[in-house]
């Protein structure tokens, strides 16, 4: 690398670890050109005084100059009579590299070879089952809504050539093609010709069984994440469409965070978010669980609300979230499957008092949400029997188009 340039007498001389250059030096102005060096300098010392040098500026003080994509340094020997003038080239190499590495990355020249990745839930709400389809499948139209609730996923280039490897922080999650991030990954694979796999570790934060689309923002967020580290084959809308073939609820999180969903959940359009971001909500979710397959099945139409969904959309985009608005038709099958989840629902709303604007269930359950307060009533800590529910605060979310979520800078209450 680059130490010194001499001017002296006849010749300036440049010294760097691996050779000398000399180059002829008049009485009016000598130069070297630095050919070998790094174009990014901090400052250039003449004598003992630093002398400024802009990378934007044709000319030093005393007559520096940048040629082309190179640097030429030109000493000038008419200030001094003596043989002992200097100017020393001081420089910034460590700057320089995450500059260039910076401008590879952005340029696609240098991929990226890891990526970790906030993987955001989702709360209902309202969802409306509005009839069943004849490939065995419910028609439904619901407001989902990306929640601050999430895991955290880090995606690493994997040397592999035959299978991804996952890791998670959780006990009984599957970590084969069970999972909907492999099973993601595999569809990536499928759908553009990649041969990259990749090591995976989930930091599991949204409890399974929840109705909070956990597992279906892990997909979303990795179908992203293959993309990123493969120099975007694909457009978003493609990954959006692709990944209703392995989950209904995964093409929402491809939106900016607030959409009216229709048919299985995989037609989704964009809304602008009906309530402000900052709106508090606590999530409750106790351990007992409530399959999706057992709440549909348990399903009867008859049963369901008649109310028009896009008058609920309507209305809470005009009045914000209410009570009469929250209707999920998922909550009374989930109940006969769960009766224990109907009592901890109505406790929850009695023991309010009205402090929260609504309180209802999340997707097939088994969460309860109380928007408009981040605080659980106070049995939930006090009785023994409640001291595994599941508990966190939690506020809305959205993305910007072409950036996926960000991590919450504060996770709020989970226990």
């Amino acid at each position: 690398m680059a130490s010194a340039i001499r001017a002296g007498g006849s010749v300036a001389v440049f010294s760097s670890e691996k050779s000398i250059l000399r180059a002829p030096v008049t009485r009016r102005m000598g130069g070297a050109r630095l050919n070998s060096s790094p174009d990014k300098f901090s400052f250039m010392r003449h004598g003992f005084q630093k002398v400024p040098m802009s990378r934007n500026s044709g000319e030093s003080s005393f007559g520096a100059s940048r040629r082309c994509s190179r640097l030429s340094v030109f000493c000038s020997s008419s200030e001094s009579a003596t043989n002992d003038d200097k100017v020393e080239v001081v420089y910034d190499p460590q700057g320089r590299y995450n500059e260039l590495l910076s401008d590879l990355r952005s340029s696609g020249a240098m991929p990226q070879t890891n990526i970790t990745l906030f993987s955001p839930s989702k709360i209902n709400v309202f969802l409306r089952i509005t009839g069943k389809r004849p490939d065995g499948y419910h028609d439904l139209a619901s407001l989902f809504h990306v929640i601050s609730l999430g895991d955290i996923i880090k995606f690493s280039i994997s040397p592999s050539k035959t299978k991804d490897s996952l890791t998670t922080n959780v006990i009984g999650v599957p970590l084969d093609e069970k999972n909907l991030i492999i099973k993601a990954l595999n569809l990536f694979r499928e759908k553009t010709g990649s041969n990259t796999y990749f090591w995976i570790h989930l930091d599991k934060r949204v409890p399974t069984g929840a109705g909070l689309g956990g597992g279906s923002g892990n997909a979303a967020t990795a179908l992203w994440a293959a993309n990123q580290l493969t120099g975007g084959l694909a457009t978003e809308k493609d990954l959006q469409e692709w990944s209703g073939e392995i989950g209904s609820d995964i093409p929402f999180f491809f939106s900016t965070g607030a959409a009216y969903c229709t048919s299985r959940g995989e037609v989704v359009k964009n809304i602008p978010s009906p309530v402000p971001l900052s709106t508090p909500m606590v999530l409750m979710k106790p351990q007992e669980e409530c399959g999706t397959a057992d709440v549909y099945q348990a399903l009867r139409l008859e049963d369901c609300s008649t109310s028009d969904p896009e008058k609920l959309l309507e209305s809470i985009m005009q009045d914000g979230i209410t009570q009469s608005a929250c209707i999920n038709d998922l909550e009374k099958p989930a109940f006969n499957v769960l009766p224990s989840l109907k009592q901890f629902k109505e406790r929850i709303a009695a023991a309010s008092r009205g402090r929260y604007q609504a309180v209802f269930m999340s997707g097939s359950g088994s969460t309860i949400v109380g928007v408009g307060d981040s605080q659980p009533p106070e049995f939930l800590y006090d009785e023994e029997q409640y001291s595994s529910v599941f508990i966190s605060e939690a506020y809305f979310l959205t993305r910007r188009e072409n950036e996926w979520y960000e991590q919450p800078h504060s996770e709020g209450l989970q226990t």
